[in-house]
Formats: structure tokens, C-alpha cells, sequence
């Protein structure tokens, strides 16, 4: 039905219209009209600039028939988009003054997204944002894939992230079981923390602090803590491998290393197939020295070299003397006699000033031997004069209480130059004193004279 209009006449009150009760009759009529149609009696209301369902949880549609659209002046609906008709224009939806441009229950304003209830705002599909994210405190379900910068100011968890761009995280983040706080942290109980390279790759560090203790710093480990040690331990029967060791200070089983000046190393065991010492070198049961060198074994301090119990002296004896055992596995030097069972026989020699007191030339203990034999070769090489005697000499002292008693005999001499015998310008004697025998010589002229001896002496 056409809508039916009310004649109001040309002027008022000139007779010329429609009687109230026909006025009321087309009012009556076109509101019949009008709430027949499906569009009022449905449960949409237009109030202000406002249009809402009044029925409970309801969509609000607007559907064009057939393949028509939903036209704007300069904007189409169709389906599930919203497109602008012009060329390269945008597409605006701006409420008046502060008001929000709300689409069910979130608000839109300015550069801001927010629930009008002051919940969560979910976007239940894919996002794809080619700009900047910047993020107080989100939270992300799902996969989320960052091609530019993601910027997270607050607490955020992440199931899985992808970033290919710059991204800064500020403040406490997590991501499956790890936080990041300044710090990284395994938040799941008694969990490690897995640095893994891909592949050949590597885990780059370049400056690592273990346990607020151990730095690893280029190629050197180094220990923080004032004080404490640095220990390498290895598991059950491994062993520390160095392939190649330089100490320069501290100590080794107690042995300082690195001193101005060495000192002798105390090891508990050292195993190795060859040991080679600065020049000396130890194979097997085999000791040798390199380049020539003297293989020199010495004892520190008072202490001796020994082999199997017998203890060399710590110095050298004299010209021509030989090593002998004391019996108690120490060798010492002495002059060589032809040894017998009851006798030894030994030789020396001295020189006697002329016109001197009596000087001992010769001594033997009173404990060991009873009596000494001696041949005696004088020499007066200014006067020339050479001579050859025997002296026979023995004692009855006991406890160094006693006399000695000599006797001289068989001389035999050149008998040139000054006209005396060169024997007879010796005059010899022998004393006690304290242990030993002391066997004399002086000369009575004003030459010196230089003795050669053999002596025999016979035990006690």
C-alpha cells in the first residue's frame, strides 16, 4: 500500500482539509503498514546515534538480497569486508568528539585498541602486523612470528617465538620456562639451562662468570673470589690432561715452582715412560745425560749420595787417595796401603826448616797399631846431599797415657858437599800425645830438608 498523506488544507481553519476522524484513518493506516514490515517488528532499535539488538546475545546483520551490496556513500559491504570504493582512499570510522567506536565491547580511539568492560581484547585468528609492536604485559598462546621490531615493556609469556628483526624485551619476560630479567633463569624446578649450537656451530661467550667464581675470559680461567683455589677434579679413575704444563708460581706437593731459585721437588708418583729433566734422562732403569754433560748426583745439606746403603762422602779427599768402608756403609778417603790382615802400609811426604824445632811429619793412632816401620828418603837440594834411613817406632801408651820409643838405623847417603852425612843432620824422635803417635824431624843445619816416607804399621 502506498503511503496515505493528510490533506491539512491550504491555510489553517479553511475548511479545505481532511476531518480529524479521516486524518486519523491515514495515520492508522500507514502504521499498520509500517509494523508489518519484518524490519520493525524485529529487535532492533535506533536510539540517538545508536542501533542495538534488544534480543539477548543477538548479531545485528545488515544483508543486501541477491549478489547486491551494502553501500555507503564511498564504502561496500560485502560479506565479511569492508572496503573503501575510491581509488587509494582510507577507510575511516570516526565517532563524534571523545566518544569510542565500539564493536562489541572493544573500543577504538585514536591510535588505541581497548575493552570497554576492562577485560582482555583477543584476536582469535592469525595477526599480521608489518610495523612495530609494543607490548606492556601480553600474552601470547600461540605461535607469534615478528618480521620487524616486537618491543615488550612488561611481563610477557610466549609460546613460541619467531623473530627475524630487532626486538628489546624490557622487564621480567618468560618463554617456556625461561625468564628473562637482566639475567637468564630456568623457572621449571631443578631444570638445567641448555645452550646448544645448530650443527658446527659454537657457544660464543665472550666473558663467563660460573658460580660467581670462575671467569673464562679469552684463553685464560681465573678464580674471583679472594683466596680461593682453583681445582680441576676428574671423574672416578680420569685423570687432568695437559697437554702442555707452564707454573709459574705456588707449589707442587708442597715444592714451590717458579722461584728465583729451585728447590727439590717431593712428588708422591710420577709415571712416564721417559722423563726427561733439563739434560738428564730417564728411561726404563737407564739414567744418561745429553750433549756430554757430567751425570752429578748430591746430597743437601749434611746429607750423602747412597746406593744400596753404602753412603759416598760429601767432598773430595786428597791427590792419590782411594775410597775405603768404615764397615757401617760409609766410604771414605784414605791413602792407599797394601793391606794385610794385622798391617797397612801407607807412604806421604814433608819439608822440614832448617834450624827449627821439632815438627811432626808423621802420626798413627795408639788404639790401632802397637809400631811403625819407616823408610825414610831425605833430600838437601841446596847442599846436595840425599840420604836414605830407617826409622822403627812403637809405644805402650793406653788411654793416651804413655811413651813413644824410636830408633834409627841403616843409613845410607852421597856423602858429597858440606862433609857431614845428610842423616846426621836430621835428628828424629817420637812422642805420646793424646791418641796418637806423633813420629818428629829436625834439622840441625840452616838448609831445609824434604822427607819422603813409606811407613808399615802393625795393629795393636
Amino acid at each position: 500500500m502506498a503511503q496515505e498523506l493528510i490533506n491539512i488544507g491550504v491555510t489553517a481553519d479553511d475548511g479545505t482539509g481532511d476531518t480529524i476522524r479521516g486524518a486519523g484513518i491515514k495515520i492508522n493506516n500507514n502504521f499498520t503498514e509500517l509494523y508489518a514490515r519484518s524490519s520493525v517488528s524485529s529487535d532492533i532499535n535506533f536510539t540517538g546515534n545508536k542501533i542495538s539488538s534488544t534480543a539477548s546475545n543477538a548479531d545485528i546483520e545488515l544483508k543486501p538480497a541477491g549478489t547486491g551490496s551494502i553501500v555507503f556513500p564511498g564504502i561496500t559491504f560485502d560479506d565479511n569486508t569492508i572496503k573503501s570504493n575510491r581509488t587509494n582512499d582510507d577507510l575511516k570510522i570516526v565517532p563524534s568528539g571523545s566518544g569510542l567506536l565500539i564493536v562489541d565491547g572493544i573500543g577504538f580511539t585514536g591510535t588505541s585498541i581497548s575493552a570497554t568492560d576492562s577485560t582482555t581484547v583477543n584476536v582469535n585468528e592469525n595477526l599480521s602486523v608489518d610495523g612495530t609492536i609494543n607490548a606492556s604485559t601480553p600474552t601470547f598462546t600461540s605461535a607469534v612470528t615478528a618480521n620487524s621490531t616486537l618491543g615488550v615493556t612488561g611481563a610477557a609469556t610466549l609460546s613460541t617465538l619467531t623473530v627475524s628483526g630487532a626486538s628489546s624485551f624490557v622487564g621480567t619476560t618468560t618463554i617456556d620456562n625461561l625468564t628473562f630479567n637482566d639475567n637468564i633463569i630456568a623457572t621449571s624446578s631443578n631444570a638445567d639451562l641448555n645452550l646448544t649450537p645448530g650443527g658446527t656451530g659454537v657457544v660464543n661467550v665472550s666473558n663467563l662468570t660460573i658460580d660467581s667464581s670462575i671467569n673464562l675470559t679469552d684463553n685464560v680461567i681465573k678464580v674471583t673470589r679472594s683466596n680461593d683455589h682453583l681445582v680441576l677434579s676428574a671423574s672416578g679413575t680420569g685423570s687432568v690432561v695437559m697437554s702442555k704444563v707452564d707454573v709459574n708460581s705456588g707449589t707442587v706437593d708442597n715444592t714451590t715452582i717458579g722461584g728465583t731459585t729451585p728447590v727439590a721437588s717431593t712428588f708422591t708418583t710420577v709415571n712416564a715412560t721417559t722423563l726427561n729433566a733439563d739434560g738428564v734422562v730417564i728411561t726404563d732403569n737407564t739414567i744418561t745425560t745429553t750433549s756430554n754433560a757430567d751425570l752429578e748426583l748430591t746430597g743437601e745439606g749434611t746429607g750423602t749420595v747412597s746406593f744400596e746403603g753404602i753412603k759416598f762422602p760429601t767432598s773430595d779427599g786428597s791427590a792419590n787417595q782411594v775410597l775405603q768402608t768404615n764397615g757401617s756403609g760409609q766410604l771414605v778417603y784414605f791413602t792407599s796401603p797394601i793391606l794385610f790382615d794385622v798391617s797397612d802400609i801407607t807412604d806421604g811426604t814433608d819439608t822440614i826448616t832448617g834450624n827449627s824445632v821439632a815438627q811432626t811429619f808423621d802420626t798413627f793412632s795408639t788404639l790401632t797399631y802397637r809400631g811403625a816401620k819407616y823408610l825414610i828418603q831425605t833430600s838437601d837440594a841446596t847442599n846436595n846431599r840425599y840420604s836414605l834411613i830407617e826409622l822403627n817406632v812403637t809405644h805402650d801408651a793406653s788411654e793416651g797415657v804413655g811413651s813413644a820409643y824410636i830408633s834409627v838405623f841403616g843409613g845410607v847417603d852421597n856423602g858429597t858437599g858440606d862433609g857431614s852425612t845428610a842423616y846426621d843432620s836430621l835428628e828424629f824422635t817420637a812422642i805420646v800425645n793424646g791418641g796418637d803417635v806423633r813420629v818428629r824431624a829436625k834439622v840441625n843445619n840452616t838448609t831445609t830438608q824434604t822427607l819422603k816416607f813409606v811407613r808399615r804399621t802393625f795393629k795393636v
